[in-house]
């Protein structure tokens, strides 16, 4: 029997079907994991910023369109929360004391 495509399974994930998100989650986990460690030093960054691709990638599935893989979509976001992750840190902390 074939395995249902991403873009099934991410619509059907976007409905409420979790078993689709976890199909989808274990699919992708590996490389957008991969992505990011090759970007963040620290674990526990590493599985904020994947955790979070992953809820942006179900909170906007109604963007894609299909028109590429899934995993490119995936390592796209990805690579939005590694800049953001960074963006923030340059900031840093503001001092509202002085």
């Amino acid at each position: 029997m074939d395995e249902p495509s991403d873009s099934i399974l991410l619509a059907a994930w976007c409905a409420g079907d979790r078993a689709a998100g976890s199909a989808l989650f274990e699919r992708h986990f590996r490389a957008v994991a991969r992505f990011v460690r090759s970007k963040v030093a620290r674990e526990a960054e590493v599985d904020d910023l994947v955790q979070s691709t992953f809820l942006a990638c179900l909170e906007a599935g109604q963007r894609y369109r299909g028109e590429g893989s899934l995993r490119a979509y995936l390592l796209g976001i990805a690579y939005h929360k590694v800049q953001k992750h960074y963006a923030a840190r340059r900031r840093g902390p503001v001092d509202v004391e002085h």
